[in-house]
């Protein structure tokens, strides 16, 4: 087998999941004559040079938000390298719209969940097989072929978190999935509402080797929900809470451990006292990461989010009361909102502050793959924009809100919406 060099694409939103699929790649031994490079900056003679030493595979993790970077991107190695260069496409928004990445320069597109499709198709590619007789990859055919949807979801244990051959490491992704099916998340669509979990043994198994390979001294994770470890996503399960933070902290060498924080959030109505007071004896994270999303009941049943603004500031004061700061996720301009209950919600982020909390603000995107996908983008008027501002300044509020109400009119206006 020729030796070939796969180029990978990230953006900081997709690093974590592109540094999961390398090392899917470094340990299948099937692939091991190719030549992996780790995410690289886009730069032209990067690829030049690696189209001169062999055969060259470009894969693109594709977040909504950033299809105009990528798209412009791809137009340039096909204007400067044609199809010397093969392009594979994958990640959130290629699984909603894989036709989409074909007509804008892909060559192929991985739908859903990349772990056991990903190194199949390389395998393909190297091997001179047709990638699209693979269930979850579709091509040049796919405009007259059904876009596979019924797809098995991946066993986490099966699969590395990260890439330490190549000393990539970061969170462990400890729960997959999702059953509330929030309006505004794409999350259902591309993991499926059955929730999973990577069993204890395998994230200690991995976190001893990264700590033995790269010197690893702390570690997070990755979840929708940290509180729903271990259970079928409704319910917190304490006791395999506990059973995983006790089974990390033993870890020789391991000197910390975030649970609860970013990149991970909890639901408000998991929170309580015992829950927090028992992992204050285990976790270096000072803050708690909650999904409040609004300050209106209206609003929260809409959204469908399946808890109150009551349960909301239960859950805050709770943990600030066990010593967490907590950062509040908000979504301002969400569908049906009115400008008063959007003032409402930003008077919710002044009184979380007065009580020691912080709001982690964005403003609503139409993503693909979400219920609300159709729906208008977000819009903050005047008055909303100063006071998030004055928030922003004297730093209550976190998170890219202040662009993101551009990303949402540019994301909205390339869907047709």
């Amino acid at each position: 087998m020729a030796s070939h060099i796969l180029i990978f694409r990230a953006h900081s939103s997709s690093r974590y999941s592109v540094a999961a699929l390398m090392g899917v790649v470094e340990t299948d031994h099937r692939l091991a004559s190719f030549n992996i490079k780790a995410p690289i900056e886009h730069s032209l003679k990067s690829i030049h040079k690696s189209v001169e030493q062999g055969p060259t595979i470009l894969a693109h993790s594709v977040m909504s938000t950033q299809t105009e970077r990528v798209y412009k991107e791809i137009r340039e190695i096909r204007e400067n390298f044609g199809k010397s260069v093969t392009i594979i496409g994958g990640g959130a928004h290629a699984s909603v719209r894989p036709l989409e990445l074909l007509e804008n320069g892909f060559d192929y597109v991985v739908v859903g969940e990349g772990e056991k499709t990903f190194p199949e198709l390389l395998w393909h590619l190297v091997n001179d097989k047709d990638p699209l007789e693979i269930h979850g990859v579709v091509g040049a055919n796919a405009m007259n072929c059904p876009i596979p949807r019924d797809l098995s979801p991946v066993d986490l244990n099966d699969y590395p978190p990260f890439a330490l051959g190549m000393n990539i490491v970061g969170p462990i992704e400890i729960t997959r999935g999702c059953p509330y099916s929030c309006k505004f998340c794409c999350t259902p669509f591309l993991t499926g509402g059955r929730v999973r979990h990577r069993s204890i043994e395998s994230v200690v198994e991995w976190l001893q080797r990264a700590v033995e390979m790269s010197g690893f001294e702390r570690t997070w994770f990755l979840s929708p929900n940290a509180l729903s470890y271990g259970g079928h996503g409704r319910t917190v399960e304490p006791d395999k809470i506990e059973s995983l933070l006790k089974a990390v902290t033993s870890v020789e060498g391991l000197e910390e451990v975030f649970f609860g924080s970013f990149p991970s959030e909890v639901r408000p109505e998991f929170v309580s006292k015992p829950i927090l007071e028992m992992m204050k004896g285990y976790v270096a994270n000072k803050t708690l990461q909650i999904g409040l999303q609004s300050g209106n009941n209206r609003i929260l049943k809409i959204i469908n989010r399946h808890h109150t603004v009551e349960e909301g500031m239960n859950a805050i004061k709770t943990a600030l009361d066990c010593g967490f700061v907590p950062h509040v996720d908000m979504i301002f301009g969400l569908p049906g909102e009115t400008t008063e209950e959007m003032h409402e919600s930003i008077e919710l982020c002044y009184s979380l502050a007065e009580m020691g909390a912080k709001t982690h603000g964005h403003v609503f995107m139409p993503l693909p793959g979400s219920a609300f996908e159709k729906m208008p983008p977000g819009r903050l008027d005047q008055e909303s924009r100063r006071r998030l501002g004055e928030l922003s300044r004297r730093k209550l509020l976190t998170g890219s809100w202040s662009t993101q109400e551009t990303l949402a009119k540019n994301l909205s206006s390339r869907c047709g919406n």
